[in-house]
């Protein structure tokens, strides 16, 4: 099998002609349009047929199928013979390359190999890696905020500047931006080790980080690639915040003559580091981003703006009670006029505040919401028949021990199915009792993923399979 690396021109260089240059069993060749050099790429031959993409199907309905693609290390191989021969021709011409967005192709040497061969290539967009769905009330409760500091605008500047190369697999890049964002932000222009270690211990948040995120990587399960040894689980907070000083000096200073230096073709090594790192500084940034973005201020300016310009969705809740007590209708207005799926999540959540605080969430087995001026379904919410029981409980002889959430949500154009567990003790549950495992499920898959679009969500007895409580949106609910 021959893989190829192609590599995209970002600036405008014309070349006259292009043929292939065979050496050993590497092909270097241009592809142009017209004489302008579009690519330049690196074909490898005699690649085992054993690394071509493959597609695994799914194993049940509750899988999705699976695409493997290797060829990584053909693309750090090509990337190094180009930085070889750009070092070498950058005193005749300037070539700029974009070495976080290339593609590989796969072709078969000889008939046997086609059918082995399911992806004929494949394209890393770095583009894509952090295009995560947003809502428009986000990006525009942004922009009422107002001026904030300077330095807040730098130090953010670094951690987007890190979040990007990370993205691309430009590791060394990725913890460089981010240690300049603790940098700008707490170091105070100062730049020795020690000082550094003391300035970042005495940051409350940033120690809190540091070791909420510790014992996370702590517990994670190394999937192929090196583990986590950054330092030790155990070691003080100062001791872990000196670590990533150390590093900082030794990512930041590169010499030949240093038997330490490290590799930049090798950025693999640095990926824990990186995404530890990242994790930290991301914690720093989205509780500033959330603070701003929903507080009061922001909030009551952008519905302000919404409502006198009609920019607005009114929805209508009904919920239903077993009880022969008054039943709350709630009127709604939201600022957008796209109805989506976190729309409705967000309704729901505003719903069952309202029946809360009316005092009849213990009784409550329905909600349904509409939109007040098409009167069509946004989504319901419904408890199976065992709330319907005199007992109004779900009561079983051995320990429940744990209840599965399943899920469906949207993502890049395709419906996907999750599954995860909460554990529950005892053997009886309420009414009560299952609307908080509901907010838990929702709390637990946004913590996960802000962005999540969830389109239906149903809880079963671990195991079971029916579902006890189900949610869903309605069919013109977009995404």
């Amino acid at each position: 099998m021959i893989v190829t690396v192609a590599f995209d021109v970002k600036n405008h260089v014309e070349v006259m002609e292009g043929w292939p240059i065979k050496l050993g069993d590497r092909t270097f060749f241009l592809e142009r349009e017209g004489n302008v050099l579009r690519r330049v790429c690196v074909a490898f031959s005699g690649v085992g047929v054993g690394e071509a993409p493959r597609v695994q199907a799914a194993g049940s309905e509750a899988e999705v199928p699976h695409i493997h693609v290797t060829g990584g290390e053909h693309a750090s191989l090509a990337r190094k013979c180009i930085l070889n021969w750009q070092a070498v021709i950058s005193g005749q011409q300037i070539v700029d390359l974009d070495y976080d967005n290339y593609e590989l192709r796969f072709h078969a040497e000889d008939v046997a190999e086609e059918a082995s061969i399911h992806l004929k290539s494949f394209r890393t967009d770095p583009s894509n890696v952090l295009n995560r769905d947003c809502d428009f009330e986000q990006i525009g409760r942004a922009f009422c905020v107002g001026q904030i500091s300077d330095d807040r605008i730098e130090s953010t500047s670094h951690f987007r500047e890190g979040r990007l190369a990370y993205g691309a697999g430009r590791y060394i890049d990725a913890y460089n931006n981010m240690y300049l964002f603790l940098e700008t932000r707490f170091c105070d222009g100062k730049t020795g080790n020690e000082k550094q270690t003391d300035l970042l211990s005495r940051q409350v948040e940033l120690c809190k980080s540091v070791e909420n995120n510790a014992k996370v990587f702590a517990k994670q399960k190394p999937t192929g690639g090196s583990p986590f040894n950054l330092f030790k689980p155990d070691d003080s907070t100062r001791d872990k915040i000196r670590a990533l000083v150390l590093l900082r000096g030794k990512l930041r200073h590169h010499s030949l003559k240093s038997p330490q230096r490290w590799d930049p073709n090798k950025q693999d090594e640095y990926e824990n580091a990186a995404r530890f790192l990242g994790a930290v500084v991301g914690d720093i940034v989205i509780k500033e981003s959330l603070d701003d973005i929903y507080g009061p201020a922001a909030l009551q300016s952008f519905r302000e703006i919404s409502v006198a310009t009609g920019h607005e969705t009114k929805i209508k809740v009904n919920t239903y009670r077993l009880n022969r007590e008054r039943t709350l209708v709630l009127d709604m207005s939201y600022p957008t006029t796209v109805v989506s799926s976190k729309l409705c999540l967000s309704t729901l959540r505003n719903a069952l505040k309202e029946c809360n605080k009316a005092g009849q969430l213990g009784d409550t087995v329905r909600l349904q919401a509409s939109s007040s001026r098409s009167e069509l379904e946004l989504f319901s919410l419904d408890f199976d028949v065992w709330a319907h029981t005199p007992s109004r409980e779900i009561e079983t002889k051995e320990p429940i021990v744990s209840v599965r959430c399943g899920f469906e949500h949207y993502q890049a154009g395709n419906i996907v199915r999750h599954e995860f567990s909460i554990p529950v003790p005892g053997n009886k549950l309420s009414i009560p009792d299952v609307w908080k495992l509901l907010q838990r499920c929702f709390n637990h898959i946004e913590e996960r993923d802000p962005t999540t679009r969830i389109m239906n969500l149903k809880l079963y007895l671990h195991d079971g399979d029916k579902a006890f409580v189900a949610y869903r949106v309605g069919a013109q609910v977009k995404n």
